[in-house]
């Protein structure tokens, strides 16, 4: 067994169903009615998320029908049920595309509407499927911990300690001024709309 390509699936599965599981108990937190923009953008990251979860297990399926393992396929058969699931609700990959990733463009550029793309495709219209649709998640996630818990933990390590050495870099870069940085840029738009006779305030501190 590739070992390697295995903790790479789980890292990205543990990854993505963390998040998904973490975002959805906190957002749920807020007030609707006084964090509706909020609400509604994290709950639109979270159909990406689920979207990349569905890819990754085609990767892990790809990756079964690879190495020909029992402990795998095993693995594979329990899952497949609740991807099969969550492939439902075709309106997810739809949202990615069209109101997410690509904003009413399809491929070629040309502007296609969400709510033309939408039509016929099913999404959570009660809290019920909508929790249903996380609780699968989680259980997507569980598995994938009780059946490889020792590559999981390995992997874990072994990335956390990149990412942190990552993150020191980072921190040591010197900070830049940001407005002497953008100063140039301000300067060179308020000369063209002077040009074309508009104007509006720019860069506000704000």
């Amino acid at each position: 067994m590739d070992i390697t390509e295995l903790k790479q699936i789980l890292f990205n599965v543990n990854h993505l169903c963390s998040h998904i599981e973490r975002s959805r108990i906190e957002v749920k937190k807020l007030n609707y009615h006084e964090y509706t923009h909020v609400f509604v953008d994290v709950h639109r990251l979270l159909d990406i998320f689920i979207c990349s979860l569905i890819d990754e297990l085609k990767v892990f399926e790809k990756f079964v029908k690879k190495e020909d393992n029992y402990y795998l396929s095993d693995t594979l058969y329990a899952l497949t049920p609740l991807t099969n699931y969550i492939k439902k609700f075709d309106s997810l990959r739809v949202k990615r595309n069209k109101i997410l990733a690509h904003h009413n463009r399809d491929k070629k550029k040309s502007f296609t509407p969400w709510w033309k793309e939408l039509k016929g495709k099913r999404f959570a219209t009660t809290h019920d499927e909508e929790r249903m649709i996380f609780s699968t998640v989680s259980c997507i996630h569980q598995l994938f911990v009780k059946r490889f818990p020792k590559e999981l933990k390995e992997v874990l390590e072994e990335y956390d300690e990149e990412i942190n050495e990552y993150e020191k870099q980072m921190l040591a870069v010197p900070d830049v001024q940001s407005l002497v940085d953008i100063a140039p840029t301000i300067k060179e738009v308020q000369k063209r709309m002077k040009e074309k006779e508009f104007t509006f305030t720019i860069a506000s501190r704000k």
